[in-house]
């Protein structure tokens, strides 16, 4: 995420609010005067200087990178509670004849058809809402991302490869916008969707890294072990022989050369020792994988930081959706902060992935992803109508 405000600005403001004197100083270090309180929260002296650099020399110098622990307990600055603020941004409308005619040419479904039936320009509320993971394995990542949810219609823009020049733009409200109870809820569980999605994607390479690591010591797991069993069959084999019975089948597993080797007849203590030697060695080669497995487990953790309110006009293209006989109004949005028409959402994921569909019951807009063929009886049924599952199977079940 590439913001306008740098990251000592953002922390300066913070201590300021709560405050504290902040000496203004460049973008790698501040000088601070905290009071008690705030220095016991953030544990610090009342008095110092926060560098921002990690190769800062000096030994006076507290760190206040993103890796750092102030940076961590910062937020112990608010508690309890998910920061919250509005505002309104100002518009610049585009030429609507121009970009009616774009709708048609940018707005497509794979099994279902649709006309523009009015065009109307009203003030609308985005929320734009800032997300922290954290994914935990042998290492560790976390991050901060902002996803902008159209209110009106739950289109959600992921922000985290653009400019961040929308925060710079907004104004104070007067009077705040508000938006209502059910709306907000909806809206921020399209988010909490939506980041879901987001976070796999951000974490992708450290996935891929991950799943690298595992599989390599596994692998290097499987060989060792595969030579001290290799060891323990040709022990056997000797054994066999030395006690004069036949050669056991070369190739076979350690069990059939046992049996081959008793041929009916009680085996010696020194074959059975071999048996339990052998058996020993699976066992462990089961725990040593397991163990990998655990130790690379990955975690995700995704909390709500922060959201904005954000009032603004836009210009509504209300669009007729036909599938078969039915026929349902929906409302595409051209969005004045980056400056195209929003997306239509995923109604079932709200982070859509491949071409756009439209279901046969509620006529749901969902993506490819979300269009699901049940692997059990391979009917095709919609993620955003049935969220438990096959509707088929589940009847059959009942």
């Amino acid at each position: 995420m590439r913001l306008h405000r740098t990251l000592p600005k953002v922390i300066a403001d913070i201590l300021t609010h709560n405050g504290a004197i902040v000496e203004d100083g460049d973008d790698d270090c501040l000088e601070y005067l905290i009071s008690p309180s705030l220095s016991r929260m953030l544990d610090i002296p009342e008095h110092g200087r926060l560098s921002f650099t990690p190769d800062d020399s000096g030994e006076d110098a507290i760190s206040a990178a993103y890796d750092s622990e102030l940076f961590r307990s910062i937020e112990k600055v608010f508690p309890g509670s998910v920061g919250t603020a509005a505002a309104t941004y100002i518009s610049y409308l585009p030429n609507l004849d121009k970009l009616s005619k774009t709708i048609s040419e940018k707005t497509l479904f794979s099994n279902a058809t649709f006309r523009l039936d009015r065009v109307e320009t009203r003030s609308i509320n985005y929320l734009l809402v800032f997300f922290k993971y954290v994914a935990l394995s042998d290492e560790k990542r976390e991050g901060i991302f902002p996803l902008l949810v159209n209110a009106l219609n739950l289109s959600t823009i992921s922000l985290v490869e653009k400019n961040g020049n929308i925060l710079e733009k907004l104004n104070e409200p007067q009077p705040k916008p508000t938006l209502p109870g059910q709306e907000t809820i909806k809206a921020l569980q399209s988010a909490y969707c939506a980041a879901s999605a987001v976070v796999k994607e951000e974490i992708g390479d450290f996935v891929k890294s991950l799943e690298r690591r595992l599989n390599r010591n596994i692998k290097r797991v499987h060989e060792y072990y595969e030579t001290l069993e290799h060891e323990a069959q040709k022990a056997v084999k000797k054994k066999s022989l030395s006690e004069g019975r036949p050669r056991p089948a070369v190739g076979r597993d350690i069990e059939n050369i046992l049996e081959k080797a008793g041929d009916g007849v009680i085996r010696s203590e020194e074959i059975e020792k071999l048996l339990n030697k052998f058996k020993a060695i699976e066992t462990e080669k089961q725990w040593k994988v397991q163990d990998l497995i655990s130790k690379y487990a990955l975690k995700i953790q995704v909390k709500l930081v922060a959201a904005i309110v954000i009032e603004t006009q836009a210009p509504l293209f209300w669009i007729n959706i036909r599938r078969r006989l039915l026929a349902r109004q929906f409302p595409l949005t051209y969005n004045p902060m980056v400056r195209k028409i929003d997306p239509m959402p995923c109604e079932a994921c709200f982070h859509p992935g491949g071409s756009y569909y439209v279901c046969d019951d509620k006529l749901h807009i969902i993506c490819a992803h979300c269009l699901k063929n049940c692997p059990i009886c391979g009917k095709q049924y919609c993620s955003a109508c049935y969220k438990s599952g096959c509707p088929k199977c589940k009847k059959g079940k009942d």
